[in-house]
């Protein structure tokens, strides 16, 4: 009787050193039984407004990756539109900037290109590329 009682506590303590060393294997990372909540965040209303899933012990891992990365990609659409509309801004300026040079030579100085009359008007002293009154 103790052998088999002696036997059985050394197969259970094999089996404990072999799973404790690596060689049980992995668990399983299995999806949750719950359908997925859906978000739609396309403001920042929206992302102020959302409330993620708790679960046992904290928010529910799933749900909130995917709120993070609509997040992200929210931020990511944001950060495109803003670079978009500075290098328009940038562009116009430029095109303003063009415009309003050749029709200052034009008008007086007889100075050829963009930029000529910019700094020095007549009698104003100025360093090129100052405004005017700032020498």
């Amino acid at each position: 009787m103790y052998v088999v009682l002696l036997l059985a506590a050394v197969a259970i303590l094999a089996g404990v050193v072999v799973v404790a060393m690596g060689g049980g294997g992995e668990l399983t990372l299995f999806r949750r039984d719950r359908p997925e909540q859906r978000f739609r965040l396309r403001t920042p209303d929206d992302v102020a407004a959302l409330r993620l899933p708790v679960a046992l012990l904290g928010y529910q891992e799933q749900a909130t990756g995917d709120a993070l990365r609509q997040v992200a990609r929210l931020l990511a659409e944001r950060d495109a539109e803003v670079a978009q509309l500075r290098e328009e801004v940038r562009r116009l300026s430029q095109e303003t900037a063009g415009r309003e040079g050749s029709a200052g030579s034009d008008a007086g100085s007889g100075a050829a290109g963009p930029g000529a009359g910019i700094g020095t008007a007549a009698g104003s002293g100025g360093t090129v590329g100052q405004p005017h009154g700032q020498s």
